[in-house]
């Protein structure tokens, strides 16, 4: 059934491009070997079924293997999962590829569901996900291995493939879609390589040969993909542009709120105590990471500076291991009664706890002297920050709260000041933040909150998104020089 040779055929066209890169996905990436091959099955398979068992409520561990039995009798077959692909429905069937999801394929499958589409998430990590995941989606399949996944991409013909790229773990996954696949394949920026990471700097915190990767993927993607998505402002496309011979159609597209999410005020914590309450979700640099590497993802300086102004400000966190990784702040919020640290919560879980904030936060605090030293080893790059609107934006969003953004975020600033939907914070402004916040009409903010998250809804844009898969599919589309 797997076919090593066809694959291999397939692949084979990279050599003339990047020899070493070829080498190394075909050695290095899909796991050709049997050993390797059941292996891998066998780790994901515990790790699939041990999510699924977790993810039900008060059952005894001497229930377990029986709710093992009844997932194992569930689970798909790679060629029950390519038929039911396959078979000849009046739906368009688009398959989403990635390795860890992200919240944005979770809005657009509910709205591209109810256009009258099948959407299929084949995706590799992030298991704990799995039963969040099955809502929102007609199908759910873990791949157990990349050569698994280059097998039902092989095989499969769904109406068009939409790959989620994600530094530095599934970026390539557009090579195999493309090369592999008879349909149509659009590719989704999460972060733009070029953009996001310098090679030079990043290379000593990730293999060097995976930086590499993403490097050419991001390059093979804009050059022989049929369509790409970024939710980056508009200026990010003329960026790739200048990079790359493209000719193919590009949309800006971002996680837009959804209906399903959408919170109502139902009280705040500001209520019993009067304080200001800040609320932050999203991503953390784990406590063990180098320091030249947390960046943004470094917040000891703006806690003691909010809170100092007598500001609770809470951080919501994913994190698989939260006292491993995350035991400075857990130590601080023990010490600081106004600060909190808590683990991540599902979009529709969180969306509720966040209403009851006052402002969804994101903001960064730096020094200038390490700024400058980061500037000069440029371990990241600043248009990035500049150019994208990360998930946490419109989930703020969802919840009702206006947001607090630092001015260094160009684009996502550029949006608060055209929908009058919080505060742009410059680093001097910290310093002061509960006196400009006292400053501001809280329930004009929120008003303006409630308008735009209509403006902005997946609901009102997901128009354009079915519109760009069937002119990249029907080839109708002309490129503008």
């Amino acid at each position: 059934m797997f076919s090593e040779k066809e694959i291999k055929e397939r692949l084979s066209e990279l050599k003339e491009v990047d020899s070493g890169m070829h080498e190394y996905l075909i050695n290095k990436k899909i796991e050709f070997s049997k050993v390797n091959v059941l292996k891998r099955t066998v780790e994901q398979t515990i790790k699939r079924y041990l999510a699924r068992i977790m993810g039900y409520q008060k059952v005894a561990t001497k229930e377990y293997p029986m709710k093992f039995i009844e997932e194992y009798k569930k689970r798909m077959s790679v060629k029950e999962l390519v038929n039911n692909i396959n078979r000849p429905t009046c739906k368009k069937k688009i398959l989403y590829v990635t390795s860890a999801p992200t919240y944005n394929l979770v809005r657009q499958s509910i709205y591209l569901r109810k256009a009258g589409y099948e959407t299929i998430l084949l995706m590799e990590t992030n298991l704990t996900f799995i039963n969040f995941l099955e809502k929102y989606f007609d199908i759910v399949y873990v791949f157990n291995s990349i050569h698994v996944l280059s097998y039902i991409l092989k095989e499969a013909r769904p109406y068009l493939i939409h790959v989620q790229g994600a530094t530095p773990s599934s970026n390539h996954f557009g090579i195999f879609a493309k090369l592999l696949s008879k349909s149509k394949v659009v590719f989704n920026f999460n972060d733009i390589p070029s953009t996001a990471i310098v090679k030079e700097g990043i290379e000593f915190l990730w293999n060097k040969e995976d930086v590499g990767l993403d490097l050419f993927s991001e390059r093979f993607a804009c050059e022989r993909c049929d369509g790409l998505i970024f939710g980056y402002s508009a200026e990010v496309g003329e960026r790739l542009k200048s990079r790359y011979p493209i000719n193919i159609p590009m949309l800006e597209f971002h996680s837009y709120p959804c209906d399903e999410f959408m919170s109502e005020d139902s009280g705040k914590y500001s209520d019993r105590d009067g304080n200001i309450h800040i609320v932050q979700g999203g991503m953390v640099a784990p406590s063990h990471t180098p320091e030249k590497f947390k960046r943004d993802g470094m917040y000891y300086k703006l806690i003691e500076v909010l809170t100092g102004q007598g500001i609770c400000f809470d951080m919501y966190v994913v994190a698989r291991r939260i006292k491993r990784d995350y035991e400075d702040y857990i130590s601080l919020s023990e010490k600081n009664p106004l600060f909190r640290f808590n683990g991540g919560l599902l979009l529709d879980q969180a969306t509720k706890e966040f209403g009851k904030y006052d402002f969804g936060a994101i903001l960064i605090y730096y020094d200038e002297e390490k700024a400058e030293i980061f500037y000069k080893r440029k371990v990241f790059i600043e248009e990035n920050r500049g150019m994208r609107v990360s998930d946490r934006f419109f989930t703020y969003l969802e919840a009702g709260l206006p947001i607090l953004i630092s001015d260094n975020y160009l684009y996502g600033a550029r949006l608060v000041k055209e929908y009058g939907i919080g505060i742009v914070v410059s680093k001097n402004d910290l310093n002061n933040l509960s006196e400009i916040i006292n400053s501001y009409d809280r329930e004009k903010l929120k008003a303006n909150v409630k308008r735009a998250r209509q403006e902005l809804s997946m609901k009102r844009h997901i128009g354009r998104l079915i519109n760009f898969y069937n002119k990249v599919c029907n080839n109708s589309y002309k490129i503008e020089n």
